[in-house]
């Protein structure tokens, strides 16, 4: 098989309701789609979960178009002949993951057949409003992650009176100092099954002593194995949020889980507001993760989509057929 061709393409959609965090406000989602195309005509697609300015990482969308030309030029026309040949030409990509994950996703589509996955549903709640909170009513998911804000113990306090069971996590963004140790004593009186990175250094973590009580999860500094077992060993780590496009693709975040299985750390696959062709290969890998990861039913964040019907809930699951992109909603880049 070789590669003979690439496209790009954007898609944007406006979110349903505005995603309000410590570091932003986003109003739209616009994502990055590659489409390669083979010698025997067949074209897979690939999405990138950046985004266009560097308020999140440091490899924006321009960055991965030009890391992904760079590579096209190199393989066009090469024979491969398996997954794990396609590896071995990314060894460049350690500095550029999303990059790196983009490609995965459309290759790994080459060598493999996609199947129906059903996995647990995982909504992630930025200001807990009347229409978030008749969403969740209407969905039941078995995992809630509530976004920091100035009112969380309000929200907390809403959440508990849902007419269900399910689970409560926490995302602070780094945006807490210790004099915020106090409301996270608070906090972990709520069940609470885990909080994302409250504080931007690790070392603050330690000195707030807020481990015992809270069990903390590596999210923004889990960009390579290395890291993310010396915040083990160091800081009492108990929960790593894996995403894909911060670590290299579906392969890499595989070997981690793997890895940390064997240390007794749980894992969460993270999602990062992404449009159904990612959501796919994001509970794809959720099957193995420790807890319900950042996977949510179809409409949830947009009206529309790239992929359609990408997470249908039935009996308190999702369900996801292998994606098949909608190319006529895409715009090309030229």
């Amino acid at each position: 098989m070789k590669i003979i061709n690439l496209e790009f393409y954007d898609y944007n959609e406006n979110f349903k309701q505005p995603i309000i965090t410590p570091k932003i406000t986003l109003s739209e989602r616009k994502a990055l789609i590659i489409k390669l195309t083979t010698d025997n005509n067949e074209s897979y697609y690939g999405e990138c979960n950046a985004f266009e300015t560097d308020w999140y990482f440091d490899e924006t969308i321009d960055v991965v178009i030009s890391k992904i030309k760079e590579w096209y030029e190199e393989v066009r026309g090469l024979t491969v002949n398996s997954f794990d040949e396609i590896k071995q030409t990314l060894t460049q990509f350690e500095h550029y993951p999303a990059a790196r994950s983009t490609i995965i996703m459309a290759c790994y589509q080459m060598f493999n057949n996609l199947q129906t996955l059903t996995v647990g549903y995982g909504a992630t709640v930025s200001g807990l409003n009347n229409h978030k909170y008749r969403q969740l009513v209407d969905t039941k998911p078995e995992r809630i992650k509530l976004k920091w804000s100035t009112h969380i113990l309000h929200d907390l306090d809403k959440l508990a009176t849902l007419p269900f069971d399910f689970n409560i996590a926490i995302d602070a963004n780094e945006s807490l100092s210790l004099n915020d140790v106090d409301l996270l004593e608070q906090i972990a009186q709520y069940n609470v099954i885990y909080v994302e990175e409250p504080f931007k250094a690790l070392q603050t973590l330690d000195a707030s002593g807020i481990t015992a009580q809270l069990d903390i999860a590596l999210d923004e500094k889990a960009i390579a194995l290395n890291n993310i077992e010396n915040a083990i060993n160091k800081h009492n780590i108990k929960v790593v949020i894996l995403k894909p496009f911060r670590l290299g693709g579906i392969d890499k975040v595989m070997d981690i889980i793997n890895s940390l299985e064997q240390l007794n750390v749980k894992t969460v696959i993270g999602g990062m507001y992404e449009y159904g062709l990612s959501r796919y290969f994001t509970a794809m890998l959720a099957q193995y993760a420790t807890y319900t990861s950042d996977i949510t039913p179809s409409g949830f964040y947009f009206e529309n989509d790239v992929v359609e019907d990408m997470g249908i809930l039935k009996n308190g699951r999702l369900v996801f057929n292998p994606p098949v992109v909608d190319v006529a909603k895409l715009s090309p880049i030229y």
